[in-house]
């Protein structure tokens, strides 16, 4: 093999190599790609609204979900009786969740909630698998935890006792903001209404009040 066959040897096999690279590339920038536009579906617990606790189902991928269905290691009740975990959206599943969207329902109270779950003995929560696909038809499973016990002992449910307990106090305070400004108010009326001092009228009211 003389020098030039084997510098074309080598040059057509570096060639060969940042094909390879760019082809890699390419397919690594395409993954990437559809891993940020792919859906996520979250199902956890929302603890913001006082003492209720709701369910909510949230697409926090950047990418719609389709034909989601969801499968629960127990079923959800509130203390009143209803089955959460038996609502439509749960039992026959979400046609379509679009990017940054959510479903939200009312669980129990926070109190009632953690005395049912030690009452039935899941003290670990309750698994929730969501099953879906992306637009392109490929399929995801995610699988989340809901256990208002984890808030147990945090304080949670005295804070927010005692913020509805301030809520209250604020509100009879305005209350009595109102009632004192309304009670003003008449005042000011009647004093306006007084005839002046010295004047024929407010002499004939006193001649009146003197007889």
């Amino acid at each position: 093999m003389d020098l030039a066959t084997g510098a074309q040897i080598l040059s057509s096999f570096a060639v060969f190599l940042l094909a390879v690279f760019a082809f890699f590339q390419v397919a690594e920038a395409r993954a990437a790609r559809i891993a940020q536009d792919s859906p996520q579906i979250l199902v956890d617990v929302n603890y913001s609204q006082r003492t209720m606790i709701n369910i909510v189902v949230r697409n926090i991928g950047r990418g719609a979900a389709k034909e989601i269905q969801f499968d629960f290691s127990a079923p959800i009740e509130s203390s009143g009786g209803q089955v959460i975990s038996d609502m439509p959206y749960f039992k026959e599943g979400i046609a379509f969740l679009a990017p940054n969207t959510e479903i939200a329902t009312v669980w129990d109270s926070y109190a009632s909630t953690v005395e049912a779950l030690k009452e039935k003995g899941l003290r670990n929560g309750i698994t929730v698998t969501a099953r879906y696909k992306d637009l392109r038809g490929k399929p995801y499973s995610t699988e989340w935890t809901l256990n208002p016990l984890v808030l147990e002992g945090s304080g949670y449910a005295d804070y927010r006792e005692f913020e509805d307990q301030v809520r209250a106090l604020e509100k009879i305070s305005e209350d009595l903001e109102g009632i004192k400004e309304a009670l003003g108010s008449r005042r000011g009326a009647r004093e306006t209404a007084r005839p002046p001092v010295g004047s024929d009228e407010a002499d004939r009211d006193g001649d009146s009040d003197f007889r």
